[in-house]
């Protein structure tokens, strides 16, 4: 049976801060443009980690024959939230035209959830055609959510959002990395390449994060004090390097559930952000504080009561 790799663990509760601080507006409160910069190339890592680990956890899940149960539980999780997002922020008023156009392409931050579903499928088709072909569709997956990415970002042409922000053109590719990582640990043989030496990981991890820079640099600068990029050349070099480094480190054991901690501040961050600001906050640091503190609290205490536990394991 595979060791526990805590250092995975805290990995996604520091993405899941990530993606916290990045919803809450933090960084173009307290930083300006200058840190928006610095900070839309750092947080935005969050997404494509948190795919390689989906990835990378979806390997041993296919030895045990439990495949599409994850994924099934996973489409299941979207309903769930999206429901309840429904119901707790008032959307019944909005058009039947817009819920069912969030319902499919992917509600608010939720769109993560249905996109591992896509890109699972995706992958249960590549897995059997070995590594070789998972990577080169996965690059090719890559660069044509770049190629749409790009000029609807600089408003040259009109492509929405959730396409390019999507399972199959963004998770995809990172799910691949993640995967494959997992095959090269449990048998180097399995997959025809190494993992560098930490000092290239860093090496390599610091290239991405400077190329990643000068894109947000251009696109928020020449374009857009609003011209976000969720995709990055930089991150296809910044994430798996980052994930490797992950995997080499040794990480001290404990007993809290973080990985569910993670996906609970992940999937429940936005309600409590949504209630938070209709309080009308001076500034953005106390809601943040809350999205993230309010569902692990909630994670810790249904854990040390001993109950509800199927109910976690259904919920996040």
């Amino acid at each position: 049976m595979q060791e526990r790799i805590y250092s995975i663990d805290y990995l996604r509760v520091l993405l899941a801060a990530f993606v916290v601080i990045g919803h809450a507006g933090l960084g173009r409160e307290s930083f300006g443009v200058a840190g928006l910069i610095v900070l839309n190339t750092v947080l935005r890592l969050a997404v494509p980690l948190f795919a390689m680990t989906a990835g990378f956890f979806l390997f041993r899940t296919r030895l045990r024959g439990r495949y599409w149960l994850w994924v099934r539980r996973m489409a299941m999780i979207y309903l769930v939230w999206y429901a309840i997002y429904f119901v707790f922020m008032g959307l019944w008023d909005q058009s039947l035209r817009q819920s069912l156009r969030e319902l499919v392409l992917g509600f608010r931050h939720l769109w993560f959830l249905e996109g591992l579903v896509l890109g699972a499928a995706m992958m249960h088709f590549a897995i059997p055609r070995g590594p070789r072909f998972m990577l080169a569709t996965g690059v090719v997956a890559g660069l044509l959510g770049l190629a749409m990415e790009y000029p609807a970002v600089a408003h040259l042409v009109p492509i929405p959002l959730e396409l390019f922000r999507s399972g199959p053109f963004f998770l995809y590719p990172f799910m691949v990395m993640g995967y494959l990582f997992a095959m090269q640990r449990d048998d180097a043989a399995s997959v025809p390449w190494r993992i560098p030496a930490r000092g290239r990981l860093i090496a390599v991890a610091l290239a991405g994060l400077v190329i990643a820079m000068v894109e947000n640099t251009v696109f928020l600068t020449m374009v857009s004090k609003y011209a976000l990029l969720e995709v990055q050349v930089g991150m296809y070099l910044m994430a798996p390097m980052i994930f490797a480094l992950a995997l080499g480190m040794s990480a001290p054991a404990t007993d809290l559930p973080l990985g569910t901690i993670a996906s609970a501040v992940y999937v429940i961050h936005y309600l409590v952000l949504h209630f938070a600001n209709q309080l009308q906050p001076d500034h953005p640091l106390g809601p943040a504080l809350a999205a993230f503190f309010l569902p692990a609290l909630l994670v810790l205490a249904m854990t040390r009561l001993g109950r509800g536990q199927r109910w976690m394991a259904q919920l996040f």
